[in-house]
């Protein structure tokens, strides 16, 4: 288990092994990655991030990698000015149904250096497959690290409309549509 996350944790609060996100877009979605360390974090991009050169960064320069759409930077880099926060696990259902999408977990998390050997491993050899907002973005990334199981309850939520407002319902549409589509379900 962990601290509750209802408020922002400090920096010098992050361990080692935890599954941090951060606010993006004015708080329109969250990005996750996996706090490895020595002020490193380890996560999944987007391919259009793939494809544009790392910003300069004196803190990471010479410790940051890029491998395919997995990428260990500075947590300054990922967190791009946001507030850490720290992704919770093992919550009961109540807390889990109670809480915003994106932000904890029922299931039981790893021991820290297996959540981190596993990070490390996947960036090594690339092995996460490509990025795809749906199916397999950076929360599902941050999830298999933890547990061993890719998933992502921000996406899940806004596709069920969950704790939406009229706008937030509209694209929680257009998204479960997408999601069918890419699973090729079709309505019979």
């Amino acid at each position: 288990m962990g601290q509750p996350q209802s408020k922002p944790s400090k920096p010098w609060f992050i361990q080692p092994g935890d599954h941090i996100y951060c606010q993006r877009k004015g708080g329109l979605y969250y990005h996750h990655g996996i706090y490895v360390g020595d002020d490193m974090v380890i996560h999944l991009q987007g391919k259009a991030k793939k494809l544009e050169p790392l910003p300069e960064c004196r803190k990471c320069k010479d410790k940051r990698v890029q491998n395919g759409e997995i990428a260990k930077v500075c947590i300054d880099c990922f967190l791009r000015g946001e507030r850490p926060r720290i992704y919770d696990y093992g919550v009961s259902l109540l807390e889990f149904l109670a809480r915003k999408g994106g932000t904890c977990c029922q299931r039981d998390s790893k021991p820290p250096h297996e959540v981190i050997s596993i990070a490390t491993y996947l960036l090594e050899r690339n092995r996460f497959g490509p990025y795809g907002m749906l199916t397999n973005n950076c929360e599902h990334f941050a999830v298999f690290c933890k547990t061993g199981s890719a998933a992502s309850y921000q996406i899940e939520c806004i596709a069920r409309g969950i704790g939406a407002g009229p706008v937030g319902r509209l694209a929680g549409a257009a998204i479960a549509v997408a999601w069918r589509v890419s699973k090729g379900v079709r309505k019979t």
